[in-house]
């Protein structure tokens, strides 16, 4: 997927990613993940230490000494989500469970559906600024924004990125680790 980046010239700094609904669904679908797969994506580094201590401890448990089976060891080092959950653009390797039953017993619109395509409302740009705030966009909104940073118009550049796997898990790595900068954090390495 492609956004725009708005990046202040003078520290680097990433104000805020200009996106359409695909990228406010990928950045909304962090909240789906279960947590062992999010450490599996991250190969055990998520740098919450005392979690990736947990789920190298599991990985390196035998399922026949420690735990009750090779089963419960998958569960909890590579969890899937629900089918209703996963989006129709995911770029991340989340796996989705195949149990067909639950989407009998609850009544969720299939985000991947064509009625639906994902959490987002649109077609509608969104601005996701570098704390992870997401909202619809305008102009307005943008200058709004830019005037509240104190940014003048002259420090601010704006630059395409392409997301792909790497970026996508970087931005969640910096959205569990960062508490503001999550977009400076993961993107500018990406930034030419």
């Amino acid at each position: 997927m492609v956004v725009k980046v708005v990046r202040r010239k003078s520290n680097e700094q990433i104000l805020f990613v200009e996106a359409e609904e695909d990228f406010a669904d990928f950045v909304f679908s962090f909240l789906t993940f279960p947590l062992g797969g999010v450490l599996r994506m991250l190969q055990g580094f998520s740098s919450i230490f005392s979690i990736d201590k947990l789920y190298r401890s599991v990985t390196e448990l035998s399922s026949n000494k420690g735990l009750r089976s090779q089963e419960f060891k998958v569960l909890l080092t590579n969890p899937s989500i629900s089918r209703q959950l996963e989006l129709r653009h995911q770029i991340l390797p989340i796996r989705t469970s195949n149990y067909k039953e639950s989407i009998k017993l609850y009544n969720f619109v299939d985000p991947k559906s064509p009625n639906s395509g994902g959490y987002a409302n649109g077609p509608i740009t969104f601005m996701v600024t570098d704390d992870m705030v997401v909202t619809p966009m305008s102009s307005i909104d943008a200058i709004s924004y830019l005037e509240r940073m104190k940014v003048p118009l002259n420090d601010v550049e704006e630059i395409v990125v392409n997301i792909g796997q790497k970026e996508g898990l970087s931005i969640l790595k910096a959205s569990l680790t960062s508490t503001s900068d999550v977009l400076t954090n993961s993107l500018n390495q990406y930034i030419g």
